[in-house]
Protein backbone atom coordinates (compact mmCIF):
# COMPACT_ATOMS: atom_id res chain seq x y z
CA UNK A 1 0.00 0.00 0.00
CA UNK A 2 0.87 3.38 -0.69
CA UNK A 3 0.95 6.34 0.92
CA UNK A 4 1.59 9.94 -0.61
CA UNK A 5 3.52 12.31 1.16
CA UNK A 6 0.39 14.80 1.00
CA UNK A 7 -1.51 11.93 3.39
CA UNK A 8 1.86 11.93 5.52
CA UNK A 9 1.03 15.85 6.11
CA UNK A 10 -2.73 15.47 6.78
CA UNK A 11 -2.58 12.71 9.27
CA UNK A 12 0.40 14.39 10.98
CA UNK A 13 -1.35 17.79 11.34
CA UNK A 14 -4.49 15.96 13.02
CA UNK A 15 -2.48 14.08 15.37
CA UNK A 16 -0.47 17.82 16.21
CA UNK A 17 -4.09 19.47 16.49
CA UNK A 18 -5.79 16.72 18.41
CA UNK A 19 -2.58 17.00 21.07
CA UNK A 20 -2.80 20.61 21.16
CA UNK A 21 -6.63 20.68 21.52
CA UNK A 22 -5.77 17.92 24.61
CA UNK A 23 -3.51 20.30 26.05
CA UNK A 24 -5.51 23.06 25.91
CA UNK A 25 -8.08 21.50 28.55
CA UNK A 26 -5.10 20.26 30.61
CA UNK A 27 -5.70 16.32 29.90
CA UNK A 28 -2.73 14.70 30.55
CA UNK A 29 -0.24 17.09 29.38
CA UNK A 30 2.13 18.82 31.99
CA UNK A 31 3.14 22.15 31.88
CA UNK A 32 5.28 23.18 29.21
CA UNK A 33 3.94 20.83 26.32
CA UNK A 34 3.41 20.39 24.02
CA UNK A 35 7.20 21.82 23.02
CA UNK A 36 8.49 22.62 19.99
CA UNK A 37 12.33 21.78 18.26
CA UNK A 38 14.57 21.82 15.42
CA UNK A 39 17.90 20.25 14.60
CA UNK A 40 20.63 19.76 12.39
CA UNK A 41 22.95 16.63 12.21
CA UNK A 42 26.11 15.37 9.76
CA UNK A 43 24.32 11.53 7.74
CA UNK A 44 26.23 9.08 6.79
CA UNK A 45 24.19 6.58 5.01
CA UNK A 46 24.50 3.35 3.18
CA UNK A 47 22.99 1.98 0.72
CA UNK A 48 23.64 -1.79 0.90
CA UNK A 49 22.48 -3.82 -2.21
CA UNK A 50 21.81 -7.44 -1.88
CA UNK A 51 23.75 -9.51 -3.01
CA UNK A 52 26.91 -7.15 -3.73
CA UNK A 53 30.13 -6.93 -1.06
CA UNK A 54 30.16 -3.79 -0.80
CA UNK A 55 27.90 -0.49 -0.31
CA UNK A 56 27.58 2.90 -1.30
CA UNK A 57 27.81 5.24 1.30
CA UNK A 58 28.24 8.90 1.71
CA UNK A 59 27.69 11.68 4.19
CA UNK A 60 24.50 14.29 3.54
CA UNK A 61 22.96 17.18 5.44
CA UNK A 62 19.42 15.84 7.61
CA UNK A 63 17.50 18.56 9.28
CA UNK A 64 14.26 17.56 11.97
CA UNK A 65 11.90 19.24 13.20
CA UNK A 66 9.23 18.22 15.78
CA UNK A 67 6.54 18.63 18.24
CA UNK A 68 7.31 16.85 22.05
CA UNK A 69 3.60 16.28 22.68
CA UNK A 70 4.38 15.06 26.34
CA UNK A 71 7.28 13.37 28.48
CA UNK A 72 7.53 10.47 26.38
CA UNK A 73 6.01 10.89 22.60
CA UNK A 74 6.99 13.34 19.71
CA UNK A 75 6.24 13.77 16.39
CA UNK A 76 8.56 14.65 13.72
CA UNK A 77 9.98 15.24 10.57
CA UNK A 78 13.11 14.80 8.56
CA UNK A 79 14.49 15.48 5.60
CA UNK A 80 18.11 15.28 4.15
CA UNK A 81 19.88 15.41 1.01
CA UNK A 82 23.49 15.01 0.02
CA UNK A 83 26.37 12.95 -0.50
CA UNK A 84 27.17 10.67 -3.76
CA UNK A 85 29.87 7.74 -3.71
CA UNK A 86 31.48 6.33 -6.52
CA UNK A 87 31.05 2.11 -6.86
CA UNK A 88 33.29 0.44 -9.69
CA UNK A 89 32.91 3.14 -12.02
CA UNK A 90 28.30 3.77 -11.12
CA UNK A 91 28.16 6.94 -9.58
CA UNK A 92 25.23 6.98 -6.49
CA UNK A 93 24.08 10.12 -5.14
CA UNK A 94 20.93 10.92 -2.52
CA UNK A 95 18.78 13.67 -4.05
CA UNK A 96 16.01 13.71 -0.96
CA UNK A 97 14.78 12.20 1.84
CA UNK A 98 11.76 12.85 3.63
CA UNK A 99 9.95 11.61 6.17
CA UNK A 100 7.12 11.79 9.12
CA UNK A 101 7.97 9.84 12.44
CA UNK A 102 6.34 8.94 15.90
CA UNK A 103 9.30 9.04 18.33
CA UNK A 104 8.46 7.13 21.53
CA UNK A 105 10.94 8.46 24.49
CA UNK A 106 12.26 6.42 27.58
CA UNK A 107 13.54 9.20 29.96
CA UNK A 108 17.02 8.03 31.79
CA UNK A 109 17.42 11.26 33.94
CA UNK A 110 16.29 14.96 33.75
CA UNK A 111 19.12 15.21 30.86
CA UNK A 112 19.16 12.28 28.62
CA UNK A 113 16.81 9.94 26.99
CA UNK A 114 16.54 7.17 24.99
CA UNK A 115 14.29 7.01 21.75
CA UNK A 116 12.84 4.71 19.44
CA UNK A 117 11.38 5.91 15.74
CA UNK A 118 7.93 4.81 13.87
CA UNK A 119 7.31 6.27 10.42
CA UNK A 120 7.00 6.45 6.85
CA UNK A 121 9.60 7.91 4.13
CA UNK A 122 10.15 8.60 0.71
CA UNK A 123 13.93 8.99 -0.81
CA UNK A 124 14.86 9.95 -4.29
CA UNK A 125 18.66 8.59 -5.84
CA UNK A 126 20.22 9.12 -8.83
CA UNK A 127 22.45 6.62 -10.51
CA UNK A 128 24.94 7.54 -13.10
CA UNK A 129 27.90 5.95 -14.91
CA UNK A 130 28.15 3.57 -18.00
CA UNK A 131 25.76 6.02 -20.18
CA UNK A 132 23.54 5.83 -17.67
CA UNK A 133 21.32 8.51 -15.75
CA UNK A 134 18.38 7.85 -14.12
CA UNK A 135 16.63 8.41 -10.47
CA UNK A 136 14.60 6.47 -8.69
CA UNK A 137 11.86 7.06 -5.90
CA UNK A 138 10.97 4.58 -3.18
CA UNK A 139 9.02 5.19 -0.10
CA UNK A 140 8.78 2.67 2.79
CA UNK A 141 7.93 2.29 6.39
CA UNK A 142 11.15 3.76 8.37
CA UNK A 143 12.24 2.82 12.09
CA UNK A 144 15.19 3.82 14.40
CA UNK A 145 16.66 4.39 17.68
CA UNK A 146 18.58 6.87 19.30
CA UNK A 147 19.92 8.54 22.42
CA UNK A 148 19.68 12.68 23.07
CA UNK A 149 21.63 14.34 25.53
CA UNK A 150 20.88 17.89 27.17
CA UNK A 151 23.94 20.37 27.12
CA UNK A 152 21.50 23.27 28.34
CA UNK A 153 17.91 24.03 29.08
CA UNK A 154 17.74 24.48 25.45
CA UNK A 155 20.12 22.36 23.50
CA UNK A 156 20.70 19.05 23.24
CA UNK A 157 22.97 16.35 21.45
CA UNK A 158 21.45 13.75 20.15
CA UNK A 159 22.44 10.52 17.83
CA UNK A 160 20.56 7.90 16.10
CA UNK A 161 20.73 4.77 13.94
CA UNK A 162 17.35 4.72 11.03
CA UNK A 163 16.42 2.36 8.66
CA UNK A 164 15.03 4.79 6.24
CA UNK A 165 13.91 1.75 3.34
CA UNK A 166 13.84 -1.85 3.65
CA UNK A 167 13.36 -3.36 -0.20
CA UNK A 168 13.75 -6.80 -1.45
CA UNK A 169 16.79 -5.48 -3.57
CA UNK A 170 18.64 -3.11 -1.39
CA UNK A 171 18.19 -0.88 2.30
CA UNK A 172 18.71 2.03 3.15
CA UNK A 173 20.08 2.93 6.88
CA UNK A 174 21.66 6.10 8.04
CA UNK A 175 23.78 6.72 11.08
CA UNK A 176 23.33 10.86 12.69
CA UNK A 177 24.67 13.14 14.95
CA UNK A 178 23.75 16.75 15.54
CA UNK A 179 22.18 19.45 17.73
CA UNK A 180 18.80 19.52 18.50
CA UNK A 181 17.16 23.15 19.64
CA UNK A 182 14.27 23.33 21.85
CA UNK A 183 11.70 26.20 21.88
Amino acid sequence: MKVSAKALVVASALLMSGAAHAQSFGVGYDAGYPQGYVGADAMAWTLDLDGADESFDAVGLRLVAGVKLDEYLAVEFHGATGGSDDLYGLDMELDYLVGGFLKGIVPLSNNARLFGLLGYSEVKLTASGFGLNESGRDDDVSFGAGAEVDVSDSLAISADVTRYLSQAEYDLDAYSVGLRYRF
